[in-house]
């Protein structure tokens, strides 16, 4: 059977829109196949198709993140199980089976380390950068401390941008939707010599707040919040003068303006938690550039990779307080800078793949907080500098005993050293110090060795069995204050089972995986009051078990109609959690009676200690699952039209550690829907809804520390119901 074009771009879009499922292209010869065209993935520093890697790893494609409106890394978490990605006002969070870093600030890790064409991008808001002209992203699941090292005790994704090519190629589009959404983005591909290809995209994204300021005081109300206004490019040069050597030279930049996420207070005052009175003007003026240089060269025996990455975030915002009698300013200066060297040498055989290699990791933060107060003076947070050094070698090797039975092991050793020096100062609005308020000093370093083992078993020729051991540790870090102010290392064992399966011709895919980890010293942060100000704390749970199952499918009923289905379940709680001198919330008697899941004496005089021992783990529902349809109709005139819908469950979960009812988001569902017309003259007309139930889902919730009152706080909310249409083409 001959397939037209556009038959062809239309197949891509119903794979390309289903969820966590691999790019397969129809057979031409035989529409009821599919052939084992999947997403090449380098999750093990090695090209391998997903079925092929033992581990529970999700490729997302680029066409999919289009067409499923993922702009930005928080648009992700519906694509893979056991992930949920969320942004609010202090930065985007990343949490996977469970475990994640609500610690934002410039001396906090997350658990899942994030790579951007190779390159560790250490900080929250680093993040926020617009998905565009991009190949694919590659959810890593479980711990991955031996080849990712740093920060990935919950797994690792990795962002890969679409590389230069020998040929002329470009592509445009444009997408307008409600709250005045405009998007445009453009990518150009040329080669300028037979050795040298340059690729240049660019993607500009803006949209009205969700957030609207309905009042104020005296009738000067604020400015809406949760808005966007985006600017991004990024440009890459190819250099590759033989089939043994090539040098990749990238660079990109992003502006970031607008009032961007913030949060809600609660109680709410109106019955539309999109609706918030403020009379607070607030803005930001954010850039976010880096630049990499990656080296390859093949020995024949083995290949030599150098990569090496420069990162800086700029990130200034700017809060004014309009009520007369109250006319206050804020604003909040952060530089960050990081740099990365990685060498790699990797090679292998008939019977052994190898890597091994050495990295380097220095990052340098200053912080300017400045807040005026009613006499005249600033209240004044300087942070000057905050670093952060670590080195690390590691190796791992697989080794088939049979045709179908290989064995792997891993190893890695770290070292990590964070210090600062700060603190806050009363201080004229000219930066002169007329007093000190409170001192931040620390100095700490941590070391350790983790290791991997697996096994892995061809069961056929479409289906592996795979076990795995491994081990991953998030260096320690401090919070405010004097010494002692450290916490320490969260430390991981897990222990992992799956099967990979494709049946019916691979037109059904069947992966399953079950785990269960084992955290030590696993780092919970939460506000408290340092020196009377609210600070961010973090300190150290004695120890947690997490264990799940997790779900991927899809299955091609037809050549024209695909479901697909990806979910988890995940037991997540503390096995050991006291603070003994308990907290703000703990201490105070006002919360004796709500709803909570610590225990507490409180009969006893405070400071007392909280027993926090059973809690579930804050963002890990229970049950979470994806499910989608799609189906392509053909048309007469070589078109076609490819309509898809998917919804998205999750049960209740906590949004803090206490467990206080006003913290607890409940079960909800989100539903997506989109129809595209495909043409044959290479372009393509989506519609697309997304929310369509328009339900208010909070992501981020925090009582207020400095009261210790569990009733009062802020919230941050998903986006409300979306929808609008995008035109795209090639050429």
């Amino acid at each position: 059977m001959r397939m037209t074009k556009a038959r062809l771009l239309a197949c891509t879009f119903i794979v390309s829109t289903a969820v966590s499922t691999p790019a397969w292209a129809q057979d031409t010869e035989n529409s009821g196949a599919i052939n084992s065209n999947e997403i090449v993935v380098t999750a093990q520093r090695r090209e391998q198709t997903v079925q092929d890697v033992p581990l529970a790893v999700t490729a997302v494609g680029g066409e999919q993140l289009e067409q499923q409106g993922v702009r930005n890394i928080d648009n992700l978490g519906q694509t893979a199980p056991s992930l949920s990605i969320t942004t609010g006002g202090g930065g985007t969070q990343v949490f996977m089976r469970g475990i994640g870093s609500t610690n934002t600030n410039a001396e906090g890790d997350g658990a899942v380390a994030v790579h951007l064409d190779g390159i560790y991008l250490a900080r929250a808001n680093a993040l926020d950068a617009q998905f565009y002209d991009i190949s694919r992203v590659e959810v890593v699941r479980g711990p991955q401390g031996t080849l990712y090292g740093r920060n990935a005790t919950a797994g690792a994704i990795n962002i890969i941008t679409n590389a230069p090519k020998f040929q002329y190629e470009g592509a445009a589009s444009i997408e307008y939707g409600n709250y005045d959404t405009l998007i445009t983005s453009g990518m150009v591909n040329a080669p300028i010599t037979d050795t040298l290809a340059i690729r240049g995209a660019f993607q500009s994204a803006r949209h009205d707040g969700y957030l609207k300021v309905v009042d104020g005081v005296d009738s000067r109300p604020g400015n809406d919040r949760d808005d966007q206004d985006n600017m991004s490019g990024r440009l890459q040069l190819l250099f590759k003068p033989s089939d043994k050597f090539k040098a990749t030279l990238r660079g990109d930049i992003t502006h970031q303006g607008g009032a961007g996420p913030s949060t809600v207070p609660y109680p709410l005052l109106s019955k539309n938690p999109y609706d918030i009175y403020a009379n607070l003007n607030i803005s930001r003026d954010n850039t976010i550039f880096g630049g990499s240089l990656e080296m390859e060269y093949d020995f024949g025996f083995a290949t030599l990779t150098y990569l090496g990455g420069y990162r800086e975030l700029q990130l200034k915002s700017y809060t004014e307080n309009l009520q007369p009698d109250n006319h206050r300013r804020g604003s909040v200066d952060n530089n960050q800078k990081s740099w990365s060297n990685e060498l790699r040498l990797s090679g292998g055989s008939d019977k052994l793949e190898w890597v091994a290699g050495a990295f380097l990791f220095n990052e340098k933060s200053t912080t300017d907080f400045r807040l005026r107060l009613a006499t005249g003076l600033d209240l004044t947070f300087i942070q000057n500098p905050i670093k952060a050094d670590s080195m690390a070698f590691f190796g791992q090797a697989t080794y088939s005993l049979t045709d179908t039975f290989r064995l792997t092991g891993g190893l890695r050793y770290t070292e990590d050293n964070k210090s600062r020096n700060g603190g806050t100062y009363l201080t004229t609005p000219e930066g002169d110090i007329v007093t000190q308020v409170a001192v931040n000093l620390a100095d700490a370093s941590w070391h350790s060795t983790d290791w991997k083992a697996g096994v892995e078993f061809d069961a056929g020729p479409d289906s592996m069995l795979y076990a795995q051991v491994a081990t991953a540790y998030k260096a320690g870090g401090y919070f405010d204050g004097l010494p002692p102010n450290t916490y320490d290392p969260e430390e991981i064992i897990s222990y992992e089972v799956g099967t990979k399966n494709q049946f019916l011709d691979r037109r059904l895919q069947l992966n399953l995986s079950a785990f269960y980890s084992d955290y030590s010293n696993l780092q919970v942060s939460a506000v408290e009051t340092i020196a009377g100000e609210a600070a961010l704390v973090t300190r150290n749970a004695g120890k947690a078990s997490i264990y799940g199952v997790e779900l991927e499918t899809a299955f091609d009923i037809t050549p024209s109609d695909r479901v697909d289905f990806n979910g988890s379940w995940l037991h997540a709680r503390y096995d050991k959690f006291v603070l003994p001198m308990g907290d703000p919330f703990v201490n105070n008697d006002a919360n004796a009676d709500l709803v909570r899941c610590y225990e507490a004496d409180y009969s006893q005089a405070a400071p007392r200690a909280g027993d926090f021992s059973g809690c579930r783990l804050a963002r890990t529902p229970e049950w979470s699952f994806t499910a989608g349809y799609s189906h392509n109709f053909e048309l007469a005139n070589g078109g076609s039209i490819v309509a898809r819908a998917q919804t998205h469950f999750e049960s209740a979960k906590e949004l803090e550690f206490h467990g206080f009812e006003t913290n607890h988001q409940g079960s909800f569902t989100k539903t997506d829907l989109s129809v595209i017309y495909v043409s044959p003259d290479d372009w393509t007309l989506q519609a697309y809804v997304r929310n369509l139930e328009n339900k208010a889902v909070r992501t981020n919730a925090n009582s207020n520390a400095q009261t210790g009152n569990a009733l009062i706080g802020d919230s941050s909310y998903a986006p409300p119901r979306l929808y609008g249409v995008r035109f795209s083409a090639n050429f």
